[in-house]
C-alpha cells in the first residue's frame, strides 16, 4: 500500500508544481485527473515484485490501469467534440504517443492472461523480460504524451520531475526497496485511490473559480 500511495502523491505533486490553480473546467480537469491516476498506476506497475504470489495482483491492477486509460480518453472525447479531430491523420504527436501507450498496455494485459503466451516465450524469464521492456516503452510513451500535450506541466521543473520519475521506474529497479516490495495491493485500493485522485485533482483546480 505504501508504494501505491507514494506514486499517487508523487504524480499529484508533480502535476501541481507549476500552476496549481490552472484548470479548464470540472469536466475537462476530471478527465485529465483520470489520466494522471492511470499514469500513477502505470509507474506503480513498473516496480518489480520479487516473490511468488504477486503475479495475479499485478495483472488485476494492470487491467485497471488500462481501464483508467480508456476512461480518460473516452471521457474527454465525449465531453468535447473538437478532440475527435485528434483521432484523424495529422493529429499532434502527443496524441499518437498516448494511443501507442494505450495499445501497448492493452496488448500486454491481454497477452499476460493467455496461456498461449508460453508458446512465444518458452521460458518464464524471457516472458518477464519482454513484458517489462514493452511496459517501459508504454511508460515512456505515456510520459511524453503528458509532457508534449502542454497541459498542467507549464515549466521545466515539473517536466524534468515527471521524466526523471518515469526513467527511474523503468531503469532503477533497485531504487525502490525502501517501499517494501513486493506489493500485494488490493484492486479496490487502486480503483478507489484513482477515483479520489481524479476528484481532488479537479476540485483543487476549480474550487472557488
Amino acid at each position: 500500500m505504501r508504494a501505491l500511495a507514494a506514486f499517487f502523491i508523487l504524480i499529484f505533486a508533480v502535476s501541481f508544481l507549476g500552476q496549481p490553480r490552472l484548470g479548464a473546467g470540472w469536466i475537462w480537469d476530471l478527465g485529465q485527473g483520470i489520466g494522471f491516476a492511470a499514469f500513477a498506476g502505470l509507474l506503480f506497475q513498473m516496480i518489480p515484485a520479487r516473490r511468488q504470489g504477486t503475479g495475479r495482483a499485478h495483472a488485476r491492477i494492470g487491467d485497471a490501469v488500462v481501464m483508467f486509460m480508456f476512461a480518460h480518453g473516452f471521457w474527454l472525447l465525449l465531453s468535447d467534440d473538437v478532440l475527435r479531430v485528434y483521432l484523424q491523420p495529422g493529429a499532434p504527436l502527443h496524441m499518437w504517443l498516448g494511443l501507442a501507450a494505450l495499445l501497448l498496455l492493452t496488448a500486454l494485459s491481454v497477452l499476460a492472461h493467455l496461456p498461449e503466451r508460453m508458446r512465444l516465450h518458452r521460458h518464464y524469464a524471457q516472458f518477464r523480460l519482454w513484458h517489462r521492456w514493452l511496459g517501459a516503452l508504454a511508460t515512456i510513451a505515456a510520459a511524453l504524451h503528458i509532457v508534449l500535450s502542454g497541459f498542467y506541466l507549464p515549466g521545466w521543473p515539473s517536466v524534468l520531475a515527471l521524466v526523471a520519475l518515469s526513467l527511474l521506474c523503468c531503469l532503477g529497479r533497485g531504487a525502490w526497496g525502501w517501499l517494501g516490495a513486493p506489493f500485494q495491493v488490493p484492486l479496490s485500493a487502486y480503483v478507489v485511490g484513482g477515483a479520489c485522485f481524479a476528484a481532488v485533482f479537479a476540485m483543487i483546480r476549480n474550487f472557488g473559480t
